[in-house]
Formats: C-alpha cells, sequence, structure tokens
C-alpha cells in the first residue's frame, strides 16, 4: 500500500516552553521516466497514483492522444522509476521549462504558442462555484492529515468527478487527466478547480483538457490570465468565502441564486499560504 505521509516528531516552541510533538509530514519522492527505453523525466511528487501521474503527463504533453499509444506501463516504487512502452517512436522533446512554484516541476510544451479558442456552452453560478470549492475542501483528506499539499477536483457543476493530490499543483492535474483517461471520463465542457495558483502552465494543462473554466482559491499570473483571454477560458480566483475574482470569461458567469458557501478550514487571509504551498 502506498503512503502518502509519514510521522515525524519535532519541537514546538511557544511563549510557554519547549514541547516534543508528532505529526504527519507529506511524503515527497524523485520518480524518473523512462519512455521507449530513453530516461526522460523526474518528476518530485508525492507517491500517490504515479499510474495516473505519468499517463496524464503524457498527455497533457502531446505524447500520446490515448491509452491505444501506450504498450506497457510499470510503476517500480521501490527504485523509484515508471517504464513507459509507446505503441510508436516518438522523438522525445528536450526543450524543457522549469514552472514556478516549489514542487520542481517540468513542461516541455511552448506556453506562449496561439492555439484555437475554447468553445463551451457552460455557465456557472457564484454560489455553485464557491460550493464545489467546498467539496473540494471536504474531499482534501491527504491536506487535513498532513497539510503541505495541494488538491484538484474535475467536476461537471454538480459534484467532483474526480479528486487528486500532491506536493506540486501541476501534477494533480495530470493525475486527473491520467484518472480521466482510464476511466473513460471526459475532460470537455468541465469545470476544474484547484487549490495551487494559477501560473501559465496550469492554464495550458486546462487547455490542452478542454475545460472551459478553472477555478482556485488564490491568484493567477497576468502570464495565465492573458493566456486565458486568448484561449476562451473563464478564469476565476481567490474563490473563497463568500466571493471570487473573475479574470477573464465573465461572459460564462451568470449571477444565479444568492447562496452563502462558507469554506471553514480554508486561511481565509489572501497572504496566507501557510499550509498550501506555491509548488
Amino acid at each position: 500500500m502506498v503512503v502518502a505521509s509519514r510521522s515525524l516528531n519535532y519541537r514546538r516552541y511557544t511563549a510557554d516552553g519547549m514541547t516534543t510533538m508528532e505529526k504527519e509530514v507529506v511524503r515527497e519522492v524523485p520518480v524518473t521516466v523512462y519512455v521507449n527505453g530513453t530516461e526522460w523525466v523526474t518528476f518530485l511528487c508525492t507517491p500517490q497514483s504515479l499510474r495516473n501521474l505519468v499517463l496524464g503527463f503524457l498527455y497533457l504533453e502531446g505524447i500520446i492522444d490515448n491509452l491505444d499509444d501506450v504498450a506497457l506501463l510499470r510503476v517500480c516504487e521501490e527504485e523509484e522509476m515508471i517504464e513507459v512502452r509507446l505503441t510508436h517512436d516518438v522523438e522525445l522533446p528536450t526543450r524543457r521549462v522549469l514552472t514556478s512554484g516549489c514542487g520542481g516541476g517540468t513542461t516541455f510544451a511552448d506556453l506562449t504558442a496561439q492555439t484555437s479558442k475554447i468553445e463551451s456552452a457552460v455557465k456557472v453560478t457564484p454560489s455553485q462555484i464557491l460550493g464545489l470549492m467546498r467539496q473540494l475542501y471536504h474531499e482534501a483528506e491527504l491536506y487535513r492529515t498532513a497539510g503541505g499539499v495541494h488538491t484538484s477536483a474535475l467536476s461537471d457543476g454538480e459534484k467532483l468527478l474526480v479528486v487528486a493530490s500532491d506536493v506540486g499543483r501541476h501534477n494533480t492535474l495530470d493525475k486527473i487527466q491520467g484518472q480521466c483517461l482510464l476511466e473513460g471520463i471526459d475532460t470537455r465542457d468541465r469545470i476544474l478547480l484547484t487549490t495551487g495558483r494559477l501560473s501559465a502552465e496550469m492554464l495550458n494543462k486546462a487547455a490542452r483538457m478542454q475545460v472551459p473554466v478553472l477555478v482556485s482559491r488564490t491568484s493567477p499570473t497576468d502570464l495565465a490570465v492573458d493566456m486565458a483571454k486568448a484561449q476562451g477560458i473563464t478564469l476565476i480566483g481567490y474563490a473563497r468565502g463568500e466571493q471570487m475574482h473573475v479574470y477573464s470569461g465573465e461572459e460564462r458567469v451568470t449571477r444565479g441564486p444568492s447562496r452563502k458557501a462558507s469554506l471553514a478550514g480554508w486561511p481565509c487571509s489572501s497572504s496566507t499560504e501557510a499550509r498550501t504551498p506555491s509548488g
């Protein structure tokens, strides 16, 4: 059984003195991926759902289009490596971009490339988005146990279809895409929710998934906003408490009925990221 956290002792200092404490801490491991016998990339990740992580990364980087392109995928947890054999020869991209944040992410995609706009009839309301963010928190079991992770989810607008947690926010989207491939879940016309910052590589992954609405409890970057406008994606940040900020695609957001949706449990200050790192 894969263990996503482990118990560690630490010293807690307060005004009353020092105390020895014990707490669960999220695991972070390097996992190297070999494609057709060639070492390609090493993830720094939480060792959960590694099959989903690799399949999703291969798809979102444009290496595969579906599961038929994969002849073999073998996860070797003891050796911290994953072997992938494709049904075709492939020239693996080598020009990598080190993504922002502390999770050590990598993408080979051209984040400035022009792509076609996402066409979708999806509409959302503020109360709907805030309610889904509340569901996301309730599903974030690893966050509540150990902290130090991001959690993301794919929603059909009513419920969460797939949920993933990882030390890297970008890894969560790869895990979601991989699970969708394995279970035949269509990502088009869905809503992506995340606890992580909305940076350019997050936007690029959402665009590849053909997701028209991307939501976070924290901030986007200016490049992500520009990309969202160019690609027709509704970008929503700071979805917490009873408010949210719409940075692009506001035509998809309708007022709808008012409903309070408290997000008890998430830090509420925009400057407070103590338990949700920007990795």
